[in-house]
């Protein structure tokens, strides 16, 4: 039974806990692709959580597409397993946010380099590929999935073109993660000012101004960092400081998190007295 695995959620903590939860008991197979989930009512109980609380979780994890509710019928781990568990690995970097930002500031390390790098070794062939790109990204301007398509190869095409194997390696290994949350955080991103960004970029390179290539390619993902935390700050981590102590909470036990309460408890009883 799904609540026999379940522990207590220290009071002091927030719905990100109830999530980091769901996602242990996801990882454990505890809780399965298809299951429904029990009432809202047995889960508050179960995690000792408010029905608020509990409520903001289930939303998140909604959004996320983790969980599916359907009307009339209660709320249903997603059934689709290899999107569940891609997911799992996203939706605990978007709790924890150190992690999943940890990505985006890898990209602002690499990415500005090798574009700067792609306005110097780029071959004609290479500013036809990335120009038939931003030709694909403006007939796609408003439809996500050919939109981000288009915007994934364009930045592909600069790695490519900066001819630097082991850092488009790198980046590689990042897609699927940073795509998934793309696709998750700013779906609204597939506009005039995301294709201008690009197509200041493209026309760095294709003038082979290595200093204007990399100034435009950190500028772009600077703003991309940006509307990843305004994000963070709408589910209430507030910031990268905060979701570091929240990820450091999740890896102790909940007694110790209980016993840590407790003394600042204590610490403020005392001070006030």
């Amino acid at each position: 039974m799904l609540a026999n695995h379940i522990l207590p959620i220290p009071k002091a903590s927030f719905f990100q806990e109830v999530i980091l939860r769901f996602e242990d008991l996801l990882r454990s197979g505890a809780l399965k692709p298809g299951e429904k989930l029990p009432s809202e009512p047995e889960l508050a109980l179960a995690f000792q959580v408010s029905r608020p609380t509990l409520r903001e979780a289930l939303k998140a994890m909604n959004l996320l597409g983790l969980l599916v509710s359907r009307n009339g019928d209660g709320t249903y781990v997603s059934d689709d397993h290899g999107r569940m568990f891609r997911n799992a690995l996203y939706f605990s970097s978007v709790v924890s946010a150190v992690d999943f930002l940890g990505l985006i500031e890898a990209r602002i390390a690499i990415e500005p380099f090798l574009a700067e790098q792609a306005a110097t070794r780029a071959t004609e062939a290479d500013i036809q590929r990335m120009k038939a790109c931003i030709d694909r990204m403006q007939a796609g301007v408003g439809r996500l999935e050919p939109y981000l398509a288009a915007e994934v190869a364009f930045h592909d095409e600069i790695a490519r073109a900066a001819r630097s194997p082991i850092l488009q390696a790198i980046l590689n290994s990042l897609r699927d993660l940073l795509l998934e949350g793309r696709r998750k955080i700013t779906a609204d991103q597939t506009g005039p000012d995301n294709l201008q960004f690009h197509t200041r970029i493209f026309e760095a390179i294709r003038k082979r101004s290595p200093a204007q290539a990399r100034s435009r390619m950190l500028e772009h993902l600077k703003d991309g960092r940006d509307r990843y935390q305004a994000f963070y700050r709408k589910f209430k981590l507030g910031s990268a400081e905060r979701a570091i102590m929240l990820a450091g909470a999740h890896r102790r036990s909940p007694a110790t998190t209980a016993g840590k309460t407790a003394q600042h408890s204590a610490r403020r009883r005392k001070k006030r007295a």
